[in-house]
């Protein structure tokens, strides 16, 4: 492929990525900030103000928008695919993902030297392919981070979360070392540090508002956003593990489409249980473990805030269905959220499978900085001069991490050529 030939689709897949994820972000800020209004007339008596709070609805849909267009991009690359003979020509063959049932999985791990030919799985995973059951841990991380990370923007500003989870190199790495005890070269430490400095200068020398709480800097805000980037870390590295134990088996479309769709059925499964008995459950967990550490001071944290508010007990399901349909506007926002988020995973694996890991990275920091600076345009932000700090020295740490892969992919290349 010439240089003219590959530049078209790198241009393309770029753009996607920038214009998909913009939209997105500034629609999830959107719809979680905004007071939609039934009626055109601001006067008018009957009027209801209302703001959207089902965000595992939302991730609902998010997720089954991702998973219908995996499916469709799938069956169109892999529709010239000959299915070998002595295999079903089924639906998990069409799109290449036979390898979740157990004979799939054990052909793949026999063909990456991962399991002795002969040798059949054993326990669980005679029933259950392993590599299915990776996908079940992840997507359980990714929907319950994504989750964390729509509640955290109540309590924090979108410039100061979209600045934090362009660090996911620091969890990253924290999660590759403690669960897969993998090592990394010293600059990597370098690039962790200069981020989490960075992080720090923009979340706590920001100026504080009393008029703002609801984008203030809060510890709770905080919290749900540090639980968030250790799981989304734990998520990215179980994903690695994937790619490395599978290799060819497993592309990251078909990763996509099956995390999509593991993410879709936990979220309709949560939309079906009444808001008011998860708050029941809730309390009095809460409850139980205060009396068990009781007089302990964990037992005061455990008790405070708990109150009986007018909860519904209808399902979040049909409420926030009932929600989109007295806000047609909040409908519409939804839908564009839900369908700029799977282009956009769409146009990331596909500059992953055409270019390389060093490309895509290259793309998606700059479109996080550009994001956050048209959040900061769009929604009025005010930043203080040692936040701005705090936003070169995250963005320099980053830059060391894209100098050093590039210098790194040039050595290989070198190495190849002598």
């Amino acid at each position: 492929m010439s240089s003219r030939q590959g530049l078209v689709p790198l241009v393309a897949c770029a753009l996607a990525i920038y214009t998909m994820f913009l939209v997105w972000g500034l629609l999830q800020e959107k719809i979680t900030s905004t007071t939609y209004r039934t009626g055109d007339d601001p006067l008018d008596p009957f009027s209801v103000s209302e703001r959207f709070t089902y965000g595992a609805m939302l991730n609902a849909i998010q997720a089954l928008c991702s998973c219908m267009a995996a499916s469709l991009y799938l069956l169109y690359r892999r529709r010239r695919v000959v299915v070998p003979a002595g295999q079903s020509s089924g639906t998990l063959q069409r799109l290449g993902l036979d390898v979740l049932t157990p004979s799939g999985c054990e052909r793949a791990l026999v063909a990456r030297g991962r399991l002795p030919a002969g040798k059949r799985l054993t326990g669980l995973s005679r029933y259950v392919s392993p590599l299915l059951q990776q996908y079940l841990l992840v997507s359980a991380l990714q929907s319950t981070a994504s989750w964390l990370s729509l509640v955290a923007l109540r309590h924090l500003s979108f410039p100061a979360i979209t600045l934090a989870k362009s660090s996911k190199l620091v969890p990253v790495l924290v999660m590759n070392v403690l669960l897969y005890r993998r090592h990394f070269a010293t600059y990597k430490y370098v690039v962790v540090a200069l981020v989490t400095v960075g992080v720090w200068m923009f979340m706590a020398l920001g100026k504080k508002k009393a008029a703002a709480v609801a984008h203030g800097n809060s510890v709770l805000g905080m919290t749900l956003l540090a639980v968030h980037l250790m799981l989304d870390g734990a998520t990215n590295s179980t994903q690695d593990e994937v790619f490395a134990t599978y290799a060819s088996s497993v592309s990251g479309t078909q990763m996509m489409l099956v995390m999509n769709a593991i993410s879709a059925t936990y979220m309709t499964t949560a939309l079906l249980v009444p808001e008011g008995l998860v708050h029941y459950l809730v309390v009095h967990a809460r409850q139980l473990l205060a009396s068990l550490v009781h007089p302990h001071w964990i037992a005061a944290v455990l008790m405070a805030g708990i109150s009986t508010p007018k909860l519904s007990w209808t399902p979040q399901l049909v409420s926030g269905c009932q929600f989109l349909m007295r806000h047609p506007d909040a409908a519409r926002d939804v839908l564009g959220y839900a369908m700029a988020g799977a282009l956009g995973q769409i146009a990331i694996f596909e500059t992953l499978e055409r270019f390389g890991s060093l490309t895509l990275v290259s793309i998606t920091v700059t479109r996080k900085l550009f994001t956050m600076l048209l959040s900061i345009l769009v929604y009025k932000h005010h930043l203080r001069s040692l936040q701005w700090v705090g936003v070169a020295v995250v963005f320099a740490g980053l830059f060391i991490e894209m100098r050093q892969k590039q210098q790194q992919q040039r050595a290989a290349a070198q190495a190849k050529t002598q």
